[in-house]
């Protein structure tokens, strides 16, 4: 099937006011399935609008101002969490939000300065300990952002 042109469900619901054939002929000529063809005709018949709806996505917590912000801040607190960044920021976001907005400003996470393991590969697990910078966090390693 090749790209349409114009978009055929305005076209369509023409068609099917006109009474130019039924529900299934209308959807076969413009090559639609049935059952989208309905719904697009329950939607014009409710609220008389033929347009597809809008899409999209949210838009982006940190943005503009609040971006610049959090790049000013992750070089005075580069062992901060997501949580804590968040907080400095007073964003109203989830810590994803920091966490994507900080790759789109080119940071990266190291979970350790050292760049060692926290423990052997394969071996037992041990008992967590409460490292020197981890009594703010509430008993979370931290990382440094880079």
């Amino acid at each position: 099937m090749g790209i349409a042109k114009a978009d055929p469900r305005p076209r369509a619901i023409q068609a099917s006011l006109k009474q130019q054939g039924t529900q299934t002929q209308i959807a076969s000529i413009y090559g639609i399935h049935l059952r989208t063809f309905q719904r697009w005709l329950f939607r014009y018949q409710q609220t008389g609008v033929a347009a597809p709806l809008a899409r999209g996505h949210r838009p982006a917590v940190y943005e503009g101002a609040a971006l610049v912000r959090l790049d000013k801040l992750v070089p005075r607190h580069p062992d901060a969490t997501l949580a804590e960044l968040r907080a400095l920021t007073s964003a109203k976001g989830s810590i994803m939000a920091v966490h994507r907005a900080l790759n789109r400003l080119g940071y990266r996470y190291k979970k350790n300065a050292a760049g060692q393991r926290a423990r052997a590969r394969g071996g037992p697990r041990a008992a967590p300990t409460m490292a020197a910078g981890t009594a703010a966090t509430g008993g979370q390693a931290t990382g440094v952002y880079c």
